[in-house]
Protein backbone atom coordinates (compact mmCIF):
# COMPACT_ATOMS: atom_id res chain seq x y z
CA UNK A 1 0.00 0.00 0.00
CA UNK A 2 1.56 3.26 -1.11
CA UNK A 3 1.90 5.99 1.59
CA UNK A 4 0.12 9.69 1.10
CA UNK A 5 2.84 11.95 0.17
CA UNK A 6 2.32 15.04 2.65
CA UNK A 7 3.06 18.30 -0.10
CA UNK A 8 3.47 20.77 2.37
CA UNK A 9 3.68 24.75 0.83
CA UNK A 10 4.22 28.27 2.15
CA UNK A 11 1.56 29.44 4.68
CA UNK A 12 -0.30 32.87 3.93
CA UNK A 13 1.50 34.28 6.56
CA UNK A 14 4.72 33.48 5.82
CA UNK A 15 3.93 34.54 2.16
CA UNK A 16 2.77 37.59 3.73
CA UNK A 17 6.25 38.19 5.57
CA UNK A 18 8.09 37.61 2.74
CA UNK A 19 6.45 40.25 0.14
CA UNK A 20 6.84 42.29 3.15
CA UNK A 21 10.49 42.21 3.40
CA UNK A 22 11.00 42.36 -0.58
CA UNK A 23 8.76 45.78 -0.07
CA UNK A 24 11.32 47.08 2.55
CA UNK A 25 14.07 46.40 0.38
CA UNK A 26 12.59 47.82 -2.79
CA UNK A 27 11.81 51.08 -0.81
CA UNK A 28 15.30 51.44 -0.11
CA UNK A 29 17.38 50.18 -3.30
CA UNK A 30 15.31 51.76 -6.23
CA UNK A 31 15.58 55.58 -4.71
CA UNK A 32 18.88 55.16 -4.33
CA UNK A 33 19.26 53.38 -7.94
CA UNK A 34 17.21 56.94 -9.27
CA UNK A 35 19.44 59.08 -7.47
CA UNK A 36 22.52 57.59 -9.24
CA UNK A 37 20.83 57.70 -12.58
CA UNK A 38 20.20 61.10 -12.14
CA UNK A 39 23.55 62.15 -10.85
CA UNK A 40 25.23 60.33 -14.05
CA UNK A 41 22.71 62.09 -16.35
CA UNK A 42 23.23 65.70 -14.64
CA UNK A 43 27.12 64.84 -14.78
CA UNK A 44 26.34 64.05 -18.87
CA UNK A 45 25.01 67.27 -19.07
CA UNK A 46 28.19 68.96 -17.36
CA UNK A 47 30.25 67.49 -19.74
CA UNK A 48 28.51 68.57 -22.95
CA UNK A 49 27.31 71.79 -21.50
CA UNK A 50 31.46 72.34 -20.95
CA UNK A 51 32.11 71.48 -25.17
CA UNK A 52 29.61 74.06 -25.86
CA UNK A 53 30.92 76.69 -23.89
CA UNK A 54 34.64 75.99 -24.51
CA UNK A 55 33.68 76.06 -28.49
CA UNK A 56 32.30 79.45 -27.60
CA UNK A 57 35.29 81.00 -26.50
CA UNK A 58 37.64 79.01 -28.91
CA UNK A 59 35.39 80.96 -31.85
CA UNK A 60 36.04 83.45 -30.32
CA UNK A 61 39.80 83.15 -30.33
CA UNK A 62 40.00 82.28 -33.42
CA UNK A 63 37.35 84.41 -35.29
CA UNK A 64 37.42 87.90 -33.68
CA UNK A 65 34.31 89.19 -35.73
CA UNK A 66 32.74 86.24 -33.86
CA UNK A 67 33.44 87.53 -30.50
CA UNK A 68 32.00 91.02 -31.69
CA UNK A 69 29.09 89.43 -33.11
CA UNK A 70 28.13 87.06 -30.04
CA UNK A 71 28.03 90.03 -27.89
CA UNK A 72 26.29 92.18 -30.18
CA UNK A 73 23.31 89.56 -31.39
CA UNK A 74 21.88 89.36 -26.94
CA UNK A 75 18.49 91.62 -26.65
CA UNK A 76 17.33 89.69 -23.73
CA UNK A 77 18.65 89.91 -20.31
CA UNK A 78 17.17 87.54 -17.19
CA UNK A 79 18.32 88.08 -13.50
CA UNK A 80 19.34 85.01 -12.27
CA UNK A 81 20.72 83.26 -9.28
CA UNK A 82 23.07 80.51 -8.64
CA UNK A 83 24.98 79.60 -4.84
CA UNK A 84 23.08 82.75 -3.55
CA UNK A 85 25.30 85.19 -6.01
CA UNK A 86 22.87 87.26 -8.15
CA UNK A 87 23.64 89.06 -11.86
CA UNK A 88 22.08 89.74 -14.84
CA UNK A 89 22.52 87.19 -17.71
CA UNK A 90 22.19 87.45 -21.34
CA UNK A 91 20.43 85.24 -23.05
CA UNK A 92 22.24 84.80 -26.69
CA UNK A 93 21.31 81.69 -28.82
CA UNK A 94 19.69 78.53 -27.73
CA UNK A 95 19.27 75.02 -28.73
CA UNK A 96 16.68 71.81 -28.49
CA UNK A 97 17.78 69.74 -26.03
CA UNK A 98 14.95 66.91 -26.08
CA UNK A 99 13.43 65.27 -29.05
CA UNK A 100 9.95 66.42 -28.28
CA UNK A 101 11.16 69.84 -27.80
CA UNK A 102 12.48 69.94 -31.27
CA UNK A 103 9.29 68.55 -32.48
CA UNK A 104 7.47 71.36 -30.75
CA UNK A 105 9.13 74.27 -32.37
CA UNK A 106 9.57 72.80 -35.54
CA UNK A 107 5.56 72.20 -35.72
CA UNK A 108 5.10 76.19 -34.48
CA UNK A 109 7.54 77.74 -36.65
CA UNK A 110 8.97 75.33 -39.16
CA UNK A 111 6.02 75.89 -41.60
CA UNK A 112 6.82 79.01 -42.24
CA UNK A 113 10.27 79.64 -43.53
CA UNK A 114 10.40 83.61 -43.20
CA UNK A 115 9.76 83.36 -39.31
CA UNK A 116 11.22 80.06 -38.67
CA UNK A 117 13.52 80.29 -35.55
CA UNK A 118 16.00 77.04 -36.70
CA UNK A 119 18.73 78.68 -38.47
CA UNK A 120 20.48 75.21 -39.61
CA UNK A 121 22.27 72.37 -38.33
CA UNK A 122 21.38 70.86 -35.04
CA UNK A 123 18.77 73.90 -34.31
CA UNK A 124 20.86 76.19 -32.69
CA UNK A 125 18.90 79.59 -32.93
CA UNK A 126 19.91 83.12 -31.88
CA UNK A 127 17.40 85.35 -29.84
CA UNK A 128 18.45 88.96 -32.08
CA UNK A 129 16.78 87.14 -35.77
CA UNK A 130 17.51 90.94 -36.54
CA UNK A 131 21.27 91.03 -36.14
CA UNK A 132 22.44 90.24 -39.71
CA UNK A 133 25.17 88.05 -38.40
CA UNK A 134 23.23 85.72 -36.97
CA UNK A 135 23.14 83.40 -39.40
CA UNK A 136 26.67 83.28 -39.88
CA UNK A 137 27.16 82.89 -35.76
CA UNK A 138 24.67 79.98 -35.95
CA UNK A 139 26.60 78.16 -38.88
CA UNK A 140 29.71 78.61 -37.14
CA UNK A 141 28.69 77.19 -33.69
CA UNK A 142 26.87 74.33 -35.69
CA UNK A 143 29.68 73.34 -38.13
CA UNK A 144 32.36 73.31 -34.84
CA UNK A 145 30.12 71.06 -32.44
CA UNK A 146 29.40 68.83 -35.08
CA UNK A 147 32.94 68.38 -35.39
CA UNK A 148 33.12 67.63 -31.50
CA UNK A 149 30.01 66.39 -30.30
CA UNK A 150 29.59 64.24 -33.76
CA UNK A 151 26.53 63.77 -36.19
CA UNK A 152 25.84 66.01 -39.12
CA UNK A 153 24.17 69.13 -39.24
CA UNK A 154 21.28 67.98 -41.01
CA UNK A 155 20.05 64.59 -39.51
CA UNK A 156 20.98 66.08 -36.19
CA UNK A 157 18.41 69.25 -34.87
CA UNK A 158 18.97 68.84 -31.26
CA UNK A 159 21.57 67.97 -28.40
CA UNK A 160 20.55 65.56 -25.98
CA UNK A 161 19.94 66.77 -22.73
CA UNK A 162 20.23 63.73 -20.20
CA UNK A 163 18.42 65.44 -16.85
CA UNK A 164 15.18 66.56 -17.55
CA UNK A 165 15.36 68.41 -13.98
CA UNK A 166 16.65 69.26 -10.37
CA UNK A 167 15.95 70.17 -7.32
CA UNK A 168 17.53 73.25 -5.59
CA UNK A 169 16.92 75.46 -2.66
CA UNK A 170 14.33 78.26 -3.18
CA UNK A 171 16.86 81.06 -3.15
CA UNK A 172 18.34 79.54 -6.48
CA UNK A 173 15.03 79.89 -8.30
CA UNK A 174 15.04 80.95 -11.70
CA UNK A 175 11.34 80.91 -12.68
CA UNK A 176 9.91 83.56 -15.03
CA UNK A 177 7.68 84.22 -12.48
CA UNK A 178 10.22 85.43 -10.15
CA UNK A 179 11.51 88.67 -9.94
CA UNK A 180 12.48 90.99 -12.79
CA UNK A 181 11.04 88.19 -15.33
CA UNK A 182 7.75 88.40 -13.94
CA UNK A 183 7.69 91.21 -17.12
CA UNK A 184 7.29 87.67 -19.41
CA UNK A 185 3.84 86.19 -19.21
CA UNK A 186 3.26 82.43 -18.45
CA UNK A 187 0.79 80.28 -20.30
CA UNK A 188 -0.95 77.59 -18.08
CA UNK A 189 1.54 74.81 -19.04
CA UNK A 190 4.64 77.16 -17.71
CA UNK A 191 2.66 78.07 -14.77
CA UNK A 192 2.48 74.47 -14.00
CA UNK A 193 5.96 74.33 -14.77
CA UNK A 194 7.01 76.97 -12.53
CA UNK A 195 4.86 75.58 -9.35
CA UNK A 196 7.68 74.82 -6.94
CA UNK A 197 9.84 77.20 -5.94
CA UNK A 198 12.41 73.65 -5.11
CA UNK A 199 12.47 71.98 -8.68
CA UNK A 200 12.94 73.19 -12.43
CA UNK A 201 11.98 71.65 -15.89
CA UNK A 202 14.94 71.75 -18.11
CA UNK A 203 14.79 70.79 -21.49
CA UNK A 204 17.04 73.75 -23.48
CA UNK A 205 20.35 74.83 -23.61
CA UNK A 206 21.29 78.15 -23.64
CA UNK A 207 24.36 80.08 -24.08
CA UNK A 208 25.16 83.71 -23.64
CA UNK A 209 27.43 86.28 -21.27
CA UNK A 210 26.94 87.37 -17.77
CA UNK A 211 26.50 90.69 -17.32
CA UNK A 212 27.16 91.58 -13.53
CA UNK A 213 24.58 92.41 -10.92
CA UNK A 214 23.96 95.98 -12.25
CA UNK A 215 23.70 94.48 -15.83
CA UNK A 216 26.80 96.82 -17.36
CA UNK A 217 29.20 94.27 -18.01
CA UNK A 218 30.59 92.28 -20.88
CA UNK A 219 30.97 89.27 -18.58
CA UNK A 220 32.65 85.57 -19.48
CA UNK A 221 30.45 83.26 -21.73
CA UNK A 222 28.27 80.56 -19.79
CA UNK A 223 26.03 77.95 -20.85
CA UNK A 224 22.95 77.35 -19.17
CA UNK A 225 19.83 74.85 -18.91
CA UNK A 226 16.66 76.21 -19.72
CA UNK A 227 12.78 75.66 -19.84
CA UNK A 228 11.43 75.54 -23.24
CA UNK A 229 8.05 76.16 -21.57
CA UNK A 230 9.19 79.20 -19.95
CA UNK A 231 8.38 82.42 -21.49
CA UNK A 232 10.10 85.22 -22.97
CA UNK A 233 11.71 82.68 -25.25
CA UNK A 234 13.22 79.95 -23.33
CA UNK A 235 14.22 81.33 -19.23
CA UNK A 236 17.14 79.86 -17.82
CA UNK A 237 17.50 77.65 -14.94
CA UNK A 238 20.87 76.71 -13.77
CA UNK A 239 23.99 77.57 -14.98
CA UNK A 240 26.17 74.32 -15.86
CA UNK A 241 29.23 76.05 -17.36
CA UNK A 242 31.74 77.38 -15.79
CA UNK A 243 30.80 76.67 -12.19
CA UNK A 244 27.86 74.80 -11.68
CA UNK A 245 26.09 75.19 -8.25
CA UNK A 246 27.04 72.72 -5.92
CA UNK A 247 23.45 70.98 -5.79
CA UNK A 248 23.38 70.15 -9.43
Amino acid sequence: MLKKKNHKGFTLIEMVIVISIIGVLAAIIIPSILNYVHKAERAADKVTARLIGTTVVNLMIEYPSFEADFYKASSMKWYVTIDGESYYFRNVARADGSKSCYGRDHNENGSDKKNSLKQSGRGWEFVDLKNNSSTNLTKKLNSRLDEIIGGNGVNNTYIPMRSTGYKHPAEDCNHDAKGPNTKYNLDEKAQKRCKSETYSYTDKWIVGYSTGPKDKVKGQVEVWAGDSYGTGTNGPRVRLWPSPPSYY
